[in-house]
């Protein structure tokens, strides 16, 4: 001991002695198997979810119907669970920072009064959730729905049990001269969007671009939102920081970001907790429509249901990196290449596979992409291809020639989404289908054939009779309710509507899906996402990296 405390290296070699020892015991206890601590590759269905749909954008006083509908499907007899809506409430502003700390006590107390906490859990009374939109729906395997034609705030879907698995629910506004659609988004903590900016010299911009940001769960969040312009990133205090107590809902004018730009790419994301993000973009020259969210940055995306048709079509790309990005874009149509290989050939048109059209984007920047030529009027799906992560977007203009004239009359939007795909991702859900509105599926196929299936199913459950479609590998294959597609189950009230689920079969290849609607000169896309019923579970290792991402 005396020569521990004289010599000063003397404990340095006890502590360097000791963890070699510690450092052999462990090795000799090592597992023999290096896997062990490691599980496996698993699956699960969610038992809790929830959706935001947005306040209509046209009410009822304008004579415009707005309904929301949601579908979860039934997997075995003993499935039981619980669906409800309740609306949102502004959120509160924050108090200023030169108020005294009782003033800002007092404010946050006003503000967790006027924020009920949609609470989760469905055993309480009715009034513990919240204010109920429609009925509670207490069965898997039936249609959800409900009128918000007067909604003046978002609406938020809670669903525990069987009915949080297989979960997609959307709204839809039809009017004397529009249709739109909006999927009730699911709270994250990023989403991406790509849509034209308010300057562009041949008039494909927008006149107001509107985010709408909701927090239906239990616990308080902190919203962002980048846009990326030609020029590089926009942004203003307004749209830093803003804070969505549980329950609260807010909308942001972002107008101002976009004046000096043509394309623009928009980043919702949170520091603080989860929010559901809608945009809402009015055309300069006049039609207004929600824009579907896009995946998150990829080096590779697929977007389907471009409309067939006269019009602008018009392709949006961001590049949210530090580098320059070159982009390669082909399209697939309706019809098979071979039949197109002559005539592109003769017209050296280039936007195939084999002769993709290259589009340049500048580091954290946008850039645009017109592609009426590659597509030829025909419905197609449009793949992209980049050196580096980008998110992408496509706006499709309906137009009205009259003489010289031309006259944009409906605007539509769609996105890249992810395919409908084995071994889990082989279902999706088309919520509802309005009364007096046309609709089509729009497939497309990459590298293998795909076969899907659309069964139609009332709201008590019934079904009516499925309708199988096959799509060839490298094209675009449209079909539905006047195109040899399905029909409402029989003794279905057309007021009531219906739901399709659409199922891949055994041995399909992957295939990207958007829905058209068309009612008068309206038209409306809403890309299809995959509605699974199991979710993969991520493999999580005895280490740090199981917990920390």
């Amino acid at each position: 001991m005396r020569l521990i405390v004289e010599n000063r290296f003397a404990l340095f070699g006890l502590v360097a002695l000791a963890l070699l020892a510690l450092f052999g015991v462990a090795f000799v206890i090592r597992p023999v198997n290096p896997e062990l601590g490691v599980s496996e590759r698993g699956a699960v269905r969610p038992d809790l979810a929830a959706r935001v749909c947005p306040a209509p954008h046209e009410s009822s006083d304008d004579g415009a119907e707005s309904s929301v509908a949601a579908f979860a499907p039934r997997v075995s007899r003993d499935d039981e669970g619980v669906l409800w809506a309740v609306p949102l409430v502004e959120a509160v502003e924050p108090p200023d920072e030169d108020e005294d700390e009782d003033a800002e006590n007092e404010g946050d107390e006003d503000a967790d009064d006027a924020s009920p906490s949609p609470s989760p859990s469905p055993d309480g009374d009715a009034d513990e959730r919240g204010e109920l939109l429609g009925e509670e729906q207490t069965e898997p395997g039936r249609v959800w729905r409900t009128d918000t034609g007067e909604a003046g705030l978002p609406t938020a879907l809670h669903a525990e049990g069987s009915l949080a698995s297989g979960l997609d629910a959307a709204q839809t506004t039809v009017s004397d001269d529009g249709i739109t659609e909006v999927r009730c988004a699911e709270p994250s903590i990023g989403t991406w969007f790509a849509l034209p900016g308010a300057n562009d010299p041949d008039g494909v911009d927008l006149d107001t671009l509107t985010v709408h940001l909701s927090n239906p769960e239990a616990f308080r969040a902190t919203v962002s939102v980048d846009i990326y312009t030609r020029e590089g990133p926009s942004y203003s205090p307004d749209s830093r920081g803003i804070h969505l107590g549980p329950g609260e809902s807010t909308e942001l004018d972002v107008t101002e970001l976009i004046q000096n730009t043509s394309s623009i790419g928009v980043h919702v994301r949170t520091s603080t907790g989860r929010a559901a993000a809608a945009l809402l973009a009015e055309h300069s020259a006049g039609p207004a429509d929600w824009v579907p969210p896009t995946r998150a940055p990829d080096e590779a995306h697929v977007i389907p249901g471009v409309p067939g048709g006269d019009g602008t079509r018009r392709l949006i790309v961001a590049a949210p990196g530090d580098e320059p990005v070159q982009v390669r874009v082909h399209a697939i149509t309706a019809v098979p290449e071979e039949a197109e290989d002559d005539e592109s050939e003769a017209d050296g048109t280039a936007g195939t596979a084999d002769d993709p059209l290259v589009l340049n984007v500048p580091p954290a920047a946008s850039a645009w992409l017109t592609l009426e030529s590659v597509l030829g009027g025909l419905p197609g799906t449009v793949v992209v291809e980049a050196d580096a992560p980008v998110v992408a977007g496509l706006i499709a203009e309906e137009v009205e020639v009259d003489g010289d004239d031309v006259n944009v009359v409906e605007t539509a939007y769609t996105a890249a989404v992810d395919p409908l795909t084995g071994p889990l991702d082989t279902t999706a859900v088309i919520p509802d289908m309005p009364e007096g509105v046309d609709v089509e599926l729009v497939l497309g196929a990459l590298d293998g054939d795909a076969k899907v299936v659309a069964t139609p199913i009332a709201a008590d459950g019934s079904t009516g009779d499925a309708v199988r479609a096959e799509v060839a590998a490298g094209t675009t294959h449209v079909f539905g309710t006047d195109t040899d597609g399905w029909a409402a189950p029989s003794g279905v009230d057309p007021e009531d509507g219906y739901a399709v689920r659409l199922e891949l079969l055994e041995g399909s290849g992957p295939v990207y899906v958007a829905r058209v609607l068309r009612s008068g000169d309206g038209i409306s896309v809403l890309p299809v996402r995959p509605a699974p019923v199991r979710v993969e579970l991520p493999v999580v290792r005895d280490s740090m990296t199981g917990v920390v991402p």
